[in-house]
């Protein structure tokens, strides 16, 4: 089973990997000058994509999924529950971000505009944790761990987790570049990924 899990963090290796290099902006400016006007359709190919990648990685995710590291019933029904709440909770979390963005423009349909800077958003959910999507989402890996503890979980979730923490560093510098002191303030007020109980003000 090694070489199986070996084998799964390796999937996960390539797939994030794919998604930073299409999400960077040096891809991008290649992108924009390739594709020309159909490169406002770059955001809904890029979702595709990244949807059709990941279904094959859960696939084998599942498919090596062996018994639970932690044998005694009580505990993992426990914990089963424990899961179910953290990931619904990073379900809610997620909605309450949506609340903030557009999800058609998120998905990218319809079609945005290539050099359209959308102005920087501070209200809502985002006055108490400055990255709420990825808040939910290193619930919702939890959660999975959490309700079926197995290896190949693990793997997944921390996989995951290391991916957001990595990703969040690289999407803050380009956050300060585009948007300067504006956000190195929110920055400073605002904690990266749990919420404070406070507003911002």
């Amino acid at each position: 089973m090694t070489a199986s899990y070996l084998t799964l963090a390796g999937l996960w290796l390539v797939y994030f990997t794919l998604h930073s290099l299409l999400a960077s902006s040096e891809v991008k400016r290649h992108a924009r000058c390739w594709l020309g006007e159909f490169y406002r359709y770059y955001r809904l190919g890029y979702n595709i994509l990244a949807v059709a990648t990941i279904i094959p990685v859960l696939l084998y995710n599942a498919l090596i999924s062996d018994q639970p590291l932690i044998s005694d019933i009580r505990v993992r029904d426990m914990l089963q529950l424990f899961g179910l709440v953290l990931a619904a909770y990073g379900i809610i979390v997620i909605h309450l971000s949506f609340k903030q963005f557009s999800k058609r423009e998120f998905l990218g349909t319809p079609p945005s505009e290539a050099n359209r800077t959308q102005p920087l958003r501070t209200d809502g959910v985002l006055q108490y944790v400055r990255h709420p999507l990825y808040s939910g989402t290193i619930l919702i890996a939890l959660g999975l761990w959490c309700f079926s503890p197995t290896i190949a979980n693990l793997i997944t979730a921390l996989a995951w987790i290391i991916y957001i923490l990595i990703g969040i560093q690289l999407e803050e510098k380009k956050l300060l570049k585009l948007y300067g002191e504006e956000y190195q303030s929110y920055k400073n007020q605002v904690p990266m990924l749990v919420p404070r109980l406070r507003p911002r003000r």
